[in-house]
């Protein structure tokens, strides 16, 4: 295994590294019990890498008491419907080593795969309405803190509270000495007084704080190879959970480029994106974008360069010359969740009267030929040769019909029906050739 890059999460396996230490990390799931309810009973890695925070929800969405297991839901404040996650993390405190660089946000492969079952906590936080992540690392002295910001899409809080008592249940942390965090009824900081033993490692000791607001989870991990001292960790938690408290009950949305694209020309390219099946249960959010939104030329650019950042460099650059090329005017994106994937769409209206080819460029020695793509003989899918996320693999695509350019990545556990996204691509060029496009 190649060591871990410090501008990406860890990667996960027994045990995590934190980026830039060669000491390995101890399992969470060990050193904290099963998660069960959101996580399904996967442990959780203590290593993990932290899930971005996705804004909260704005507004009530109604859900029935079955669908969160039997408890009636009750509606939760909205803050912050559509702003920056990584806003929400805590300052590092001064003197410490930040551990990673670059974005802070995890997708939901990444998120998952810091845990001991990643496939089966893919489909379960999926199911459950997993929105976005966000998370940092640093260290002080000889003390490494992982903060995970996690939220849920639905309105409701069932989720996230499932997802915080859950942890809080879990099998070891019931031994340890808790301590209440202010400002919230359920959040605490669970510190063991007992180090965790390792053939191979020092002994670990460890901590967790837990806690959210709606539908946004905080969950804090420290690590030392002294015992901790709950009077140091307490003011750590605290700041973090005072930062997600203190957060506005409205952000300003985040600007990345251009502003969302409106009007009737962009009303008319989302529709042209096939609904969502059994309705508007959409999956994660794409990138650093909004799902299900409309965005203007430049956030189109930088969008497909999120979606197609694990190609290879040759494959990458001719891709986006060749976009470059083609001129983009705008884009319609939405995810969609379906049995053990997420599927991402980028619906792109480029200016009329170039030429085609653009799939083409995604071909090389560099990448693996994915499959054919039903009735789209222009359209190409290709895959990784290796994939960073332990347990999970990915597919990229692209297919052109008019002056509509479709860049679809599908990724999930490890054996992912490649074949599903070859046919979205299919029917999505077939809808947007019969309903957009210029003659």
């Amino acid at each position: 295994m190649q060591p871990d890059r410090p501008d990406q999460p860890p990667r996960p396996g027994l045990r995590h590294r934190f980026a830039g230490r060669t000491r390995p990390l101890i399992a969470l799931g060990a050193a904290l019990g099963v998660v069960g309810g959101v996580a399904a009973g996967y442990a959780v890695q203590y290593g993990r890498p932290p899930t971005p925070l996705p804004p909260l929800a704005a507004g009530v969405s109604a859900q029935s008491a079955q669908a969160v297991g039997g408890a009636a839901p009750r509606p939760v404040a909205a803050p912050w419907s559509d702003g920056d996650l990584e806003t929400l993390l805590a300052p590092r405190p001064e003197g410490a080593r930040p551990q990673v660089s670059g974005s802070r946000r995890l997708r939901l492969d990444r998120f998952a795969a810091g845990y001991t079952e990643p496939a089966e906590l893919f489909k379960t936080l999926a199911k459950n309405g997993f929105q976005r992540a966000a998370y940092d690392i640093w260290r002080l002295g000889s003390l490494t803190v992982r903060t995970d910001l996690v939220q849920f899409r639905d309105m409701w809080d069932a989720s996230a509270a499932r997802y915080v008592e859950d942890g809080q249940g879990g099998s070891v942390l019931r031994h340890a000495h808790e301590v209440k965090l202010a400002g919230t009824a359920t959040g605490a900081l669970y510190v063991e007084a007992k180090a965790q033993e390792f053939p191979d490692s020092a002994p670990l000791y460890t901590a967790r704080a837990l806690a959210r607001r709606g539908t946004v989870v905080m969950d804090m991990a420290f690590q030392d190879t002294k015992p901790l001292d709950e009077a140091a960790l307490r003011p750590l938690a605290q700041r973090q959970l005072d930062k997600l408290m203190k957060a506005p009950a409205q952000a300003q949305p985040r600007t990345i480029g251009d502003p969302q694209a409106t009007g009737a020309e962009a009303a008319a390219l989302r529709a042209e994106l096939l609904p969502s099946p059994g309705g508007p249960a959409y999956g994660p959010e794409p990138g650093s974008f909004r799902n299900d939104s409309t965005i203007g030329a430049e956030q189109s650019e930088l969008l497909a360069l999120q979606l197609s950042d694990w190609l290879p460099a040759g494959r990458r650059d001719a891709f986006f010359s060749a976009l470059r090329r083609r001129g983009v005017v705008g884009s319609a994106v939405r995810t969609y969740r379906v049995p053990g994937q997420i599927v991402e769409v980028q619906l792109m209206r480029l200016k009329p009267g170039g030429g085609g080819g653009v799939p083409a460029t995604l071909v090389g020695d560099e990448v693996r030929t994915g499959p054919s793509v039903p009735g789209r003989p222009d359209a190409r899918c290709v895959l990784p040769e290796e994939y960073g996320a332990k347990g999970m693999t990915s597919m990229l695509c692209a297919g052109e019909v008019r002056d509509r350019l479709v860049v679809l990545t599908a990724y999930g556990p490890e054996g992912l029906d490649a074949s599903h996204g070859a046919r979205h691509l299919s029917q999505q060029l077939g809808r947007a050739g019969t309903q957009g496009g210029t003659a």
